[in-house]
């Protein structure tokens, strides 16, 4: 099985990318574009099942750095090098009107420092701002960089790493130079790809753990109990064994009146494949007639995937229906699967930004934490735990977006030890 590469950035570099990449490589590209960079929260969201993302421009990398290392995402960012740079500052330094004096980002310290070395006689001055220099509003900071350098009169040209900043710049008659990527860059990431890919298929093989149980078993007659059960785990463990022989995995019976299935990387494929239309628990709810509960874990040990796909299983309980959640190896809560709900997150970025007034963060991350959930009720217990914050601090922020008329109250919860009801929230 190949492993599953999310390609994050503008359609042109996402094209470059595809055409460069060798049919022979171990890895399936898989696009995903936008045309401003602050699309790349919600592009990460609907690509979270690939196995490794590359940003073919760091800007991208920035507006989801935080989330990529809290869930420790194997990434690749293509970077702008030295080359590419000194490249650019020639083209300008032997125009007929020779410039000296730039604005510029998409850099790092050791790129400029790097760069500079051949420079120093030239009297070539540069005036980056440094990814780690870079503010909340990514691209207006990046822009208001370039402008009170450009008003002040201290530079002649504006060098970006980045077509919307160019865009942007040449609206305001700002004189900017695009440093386009050139091929090698390219290559050079893939070639990491390639790198990350051989080091991860040799240090460890994840593990896909489900557990299969029916829903509604204690309602079923005393007298009957026993041979409805029977009846039905030989049915679901048929359809499952017919199932798990083209995934390369095994059907066990359960203990706890169910049924296991143990794979690895193909079924783990099948998963990633059909997220959003889930098959097989259509082909269940066809042949028997009785729903069923369905917790997929993942793990690097068959411990973590068990307790995970055990943990999987406890989320499908709220559901009359069948239904399915996937909780990956960072912990991670997936689903329901087969279902998707539709969700304005363009809209929904909005009301949290001007009526709510949560910041950039908090915005992006309650997005992420309903797409995640598939707009699924959750308590101010969930939201603590997801932002791994008290749970006071939960239900300000559950307060400042019920005052903004952006959730509602959705119900009530029995709550897993003695004490009040939960009070349930969910988007209007």
């Amino acid at each position: 099985m190949k492993a599953k590469v999310a390609v994050i950035g503008p359609e042109d570099t996402v094209i470059r990318i595809q055409q460069l990449k060798k049919d022979s490589s171990p890895y399936e590209l898989l696009p995903f574009t936008y045309t401003e960079s602050s699309e790349t929260p919600a592009l990460l969201e609907q690509s979270l099942l690939c196995n490794i993302f590359l940003f073919t421009e760091s800007i991208a990398y920035l507006y989801v750095k935080e989330i990529v290392e809290k869930r420790r995402l194997s990434i690749v960012v293509v970077d702008c090098d030295e080359y590419n740079l000194t490249t650019s500052l020639l083209q300008l330094c032997l125009n007929e009107q020779p410039y000296t004096r730039f604005s510029l980002d998409g850099v790092t310290k050791d790129v400029v420092q790097r760069a500079q070395i051949p420079l120093n006689s030239t009297g070539v001055e540069l005036l980056p701002i440094y990814e780690e220099e870079v503010a909340e509003k990514k691209i207006e900071s990046i822009l208001n960089h370039h402008r009170n350098y450009w008003a002040s009169g201290r530079t002649e040209y504006a060098l970006t790493a980045y077509k919307e900043i160019a865009r942007q710049l040449e609206a305001e008659n700002i004189a900017v130079w695009h440093m386009d990527q050139p091929d090698s860059c390219y290559k050079l990431a893939l070639e990491k790809l390639e790198k990350r890919i051989a080091f991860h298929t040799r240090a460890s093989t994840q593990i896909v753990m489900g557990y299969f149980r029916f829903k509604h078993v204690e309602q079923m007659p005393d007298s009957l109990k026993a041979m409805i059960l029977y009846r039905r785990l030989s049915e679901l463990e048929l359809l499952l064994q017919a199932f798990a022989s083209k995934q390369d995995a095994i059907v066990l019976r359960s203990v706890q009146d169910g049924v296991v299935i143990i794979g690895s990387r193909k079924l783990l494929d099948y998963l990633s494949k059909h997220y959003t239309k889930f098959p097989l628990i259509r082909k269940i709810n066809e042949h028997i007639q009785e729903p069923v509960g369905i917790g997929f874990g993942l793990g690097f040990t068959s411990l973590q995937a068990h307790q995970h796909a055990m943990m999987a299983l406890e989320m499908t309980a709220e559901e009359q229906e069948s239904s399915c959640y996937i909780i990956n190896e960072s912990q991670v809560k997936l689903g329901p699967l087969g279902v998707k709900k539709p969700i304005n997150t363009s809209f929904l970025y909005q009301a949290l930004i001007h009526k709510a007034k949560l910041n950039n963060e908090l915005s992006y991350n309650f997005i992420e934490f309903i797409t995640l959930r598939n707009n699924k009720p959750f308590s101010s217990s969930d939201v603590a735990d997801y932002y791994r914050v008290t749970k006071r601090s939960a239900e300000r922020t559950i307060n400042k977006l019920l005052s903004a008329e952006i959730i509602k109250i959705a119900g009530t919860e029995r709550p897993y030890q003695r004490g009040r009801p939960r009070k349930l929230f969910a988007l209007l």
